[in-house]
């Protein structure tokens, strides 16, 4: 088991000893020595399952079902059990993730000395709570859909350095198979170039996810020549006239709303200082229910982490195909992600080789995945967890109706 070295210097040998044993650490000393035929191991997942992101949930859940199936359940003769948890609380509609709730499904995993590895969670802020403590207990986390930059760097550009916040131990736990807003990000202003805007104007709503969009977007647009200004989110309900300039045509100009947070339709016309024929550029956290309702008089550009079903390559159709006639139903954006998490879960299992039960020989195997074919795509795991994948998809969404317009690269 790899330890930082400063616990080393804090505590004593039967002192760590007896604090691994207290938190349920044992499988992470052990194992490693053989895999026998009998033998299981558990991977949890973590995903919302009642409220507004229930539909995403419980396709990541079911893709991931199906991986498993697909496997036949086992990695060579080490079986392999699944444990689904749900991480929201509340009722109906009004359920939502619960930052004690993923902490409490982390904790369970953590005092499975059988779990090898954990899969979670959709919303990036259930996964600040659940990281630390999948961290501390060396269990491999990979998340389907959460993108943000601090989980896996303490800030926007700070190279390989882990974020101790979220990853205490000083060792990285935790990657992801979808691509991170600073891509996401990037994408839309690759698209903005395409699309021949000449000058754009983003406003984000104070959050740390509008700062690292609005970061990202800025240098990458400026470089395409897109003369770009930063706004403020006007107050609710706030009626904002047209613009005295906007740098160009109305139709080369784009309001780029950086936020997380869902404005009301008059703060989004706001967004493109109420000029008539601008263009409006929003990220996928509005690309749902509340957002797309936001969006009903205001046709927007949206951009997407998660690639449309539709445009998945090969072996994503085949996947499709095969979930259809599991589920009986269509598959959404995020299917495909949960298939792939634990896909690539059971890959670095496998890759362990005699060690496949011992969760540090996990954790190395996924960081060493490299031009991994996937029903995403080829790609690799970086350093820091990032997936090299820069496939993202781009959306028209007119009178609240998302429809796919086109395939992004981060890369353009």
């Amino acid at each position: 088991m790899r330890t930082n070295p400063t616990v080393w210097g804090r505590l004593g040998f039967s002192a760590l000893i007896t604090a691994l044993l207290a938190t349920g650490l044992g499988g992470c000393i052990s194992g490693g020595s053989g895999i026998q035929a009998g033998e299981r191991v558990d991977v949890y997942v973590s995903m919302p399952l009642h409220g507004q992101e229930a539909a995403e949930g419980r396709d990541i859940v079911d893709g991931a079902r199906l991986a498993l199936a697909d496997a036949g359940g086992k990695v060579g003769e080490l079986a392999v059990r699944a444990r689904y948890l749900d991480d929201t609380s509340g009722k109906g509609r009004q359920a939502s993730w619960s930052g004690a709730v993923a902490a409490a499904n982390a904790r369970r995993a953590s005092q499975d000395s059988a779990a090898i590895a954990y899969i979670g969670d959709f919303d990036s802020g259930a996964t600040r709570f659940s990281v630390p403590i999948t961290n501390e207990a060396h269990i491999l986390q990979v998340s389907p859909a959460a993108s943000a930059v601090d989980l896996v760097q303490p800030f926007l550009g700070a190279g390989d350095q882990v974020p101790e916040e979220v990853q205490p131990t000083g060792d990285r736990t935790f990657g992801r198979v979808i691509p991170s807003d600073e891509a996401q990000a990037q994408a839309g202003a690759a698209w903005a170039k395409r699309l021949g805007i000449e000058s754009s104007r983003m406003v984000g709503d104070g959050s740390s996810f509008a700062s690292v969009m609005e970061s990202s977007f800025g240098p990458r647009a400026r470089e395409s020549g897109i003369d770009v200004r930063r706004g403020r989110l006007t107050p609710p309900r706030r009626v904002c006239g047209p613009s005295g300039s906007v740098g160009g045509s109305p139709g080369r100009f784009l309001g780029y709303y950086a936020g997380a947070r869902i404005p009301d339709r008059e703060q989004l016309r706001c967004v493109t200082n109420g000029v008539a024929g601008a263009s409006l550029m929003a990220t996928d956290a509005l690309l749902k229910g509340a957002g797309l309702r936001a969006l009903a008089a205001s046709p927007a550009l949206i951009t997407s982490a998660a690639q449309d079903p539709a445009q998945l390559p090969p072996r994503g159709q085949r996947f499709l195909r095969a979930f259809r006639g599991r589920y009986r139903r269509e598959p959404g954006r995020y299917a495909a992600y949960g298939y792939e998490a634990m896909a690539v879960v059971l890959d670095s299992i496998r890759r362990a080789g005699g060690s496949g039960d011992d969760r540090d020989s996990v954790i190395d195997a996924f960081f060493d995945t490299v031009n991994r074919r996937s029903v995403l795509g080829t790609y690799s795991i970086d350093d820091v967890g990032d997936t090299t994948l820069d496939r993202l998809a781009g959306y028209r969404v007119v009178k609240g109706r998302p429809r796919v317009e086109t395939a992004l690269r981060a890369g353009e």
